[in-house]
């Protein structure tokens, strides 16, 4: 009996093989930790709410100075996560749960509303003053101002109607990742909205509703390995061709 063997086609099988054995998927999905909001319609000490406790279920996102108030609705997502199994670019995307806000100023298909997922250069947790953090050093509107950095252009999303509202923030969880942020907080707003409307915007408190709110981050081939494993697709696909082709002519 003789046994045929197919060089092409076993090489590049090989060749995928090899690959698939050292670049392994590495995805993690991750639950937010905390998630709060603060607001200017808040009034007094209690500036920072939505903790275990507070009853909030719904919080909001607000375009700048809604309805003759001054700063804007905004929620604070934190999270913990050691990266350091993460090396080389990752792709990141934000998850959270779009409802209606209560107050008759939601986003729709007629009327979308822009939000942003934004980096920020100081932990509002133990930044922002309030009865929950008495130590903190600054108010609620000056972090608002002065603290939440600008938005990557992928991390903008239109918001239409209530359901699941995804953020791209490969480039600020790349900036955890490699030590140019070391502040794992994400800040959503309305700031970066130019319909000229006026929103309240309801999204559902992760603490009230767990699992509304998570992070997946994955790992991206470096560009060398992503060619390499184009070219042995390449390889194995002639291979199969040529294959097809032999056993035609037999």
């Amino acid at each position: 009996m003789i046994i045929r063997t197919h060089a092409p086609y076993a090489a590049a099988a090989l060749m995928l093989g090899v690959l698939l054995t050292v670049t392994p998927a590495h995805a993690v999905t991750m639950d937010v930790t905390e998630d709060v909001m603060t607001s200017s319609f808040f009034q007094g000490a209690n500036a920072v709410r939505g903790y275990a406790g507070d009853n909030r279920p719904v919080f909001r996102v607000s375009t700048g100075n809604p309805f003759g108030t001054i700063g804007a609705e905004t929620i604070y997502l934190a999270f913990d996560y050691d990266f350091s199994s993460f090396i080389g670019p990752v792709s990141a995307l934000l998850t959270v749960q779009s409802t209606s806000g209560g107050f008759g100023a939601d986003a729709s298909a007629d009327t979308p509303f822009t939000v942003s997922a934004h980096g920020v250069a100081a932990n509002p947790f133990s930044a922002i003053s309030d009865d929950t953090n008495p130590g903190g050093s600054v108010s609620w509107l000056n972090f608002y101002n002065q603290s939440i950095l600008p938005a990557d252009v992928a991390a903008h999303s239109v918001v239409t109607g209530p359901g699941a509202v995804t953020f791209d923030v490969s480039a600020l969880v790349g900036s955890w990742i490699s030590g140019g942020n070391a502040v794992q907080v994400i800040a959503l707003t309305g700031l970066n909205d130019t319909s000229g409307n006026e929103f309240l915007h309801g999204f559902l408190n992760n603490t009230e509703a767990p699992g509304s709110v998570f992070l997946t981050v994955s790992a991206v081939p470096e560009p060398e390995t992503h060619a390499m494993l184009l070219a042995g697709l390449g390889l194995l696909s002639l291979a199969r061709r040529r294959q097809r082709a032999a056993g035609e002519t037999r």
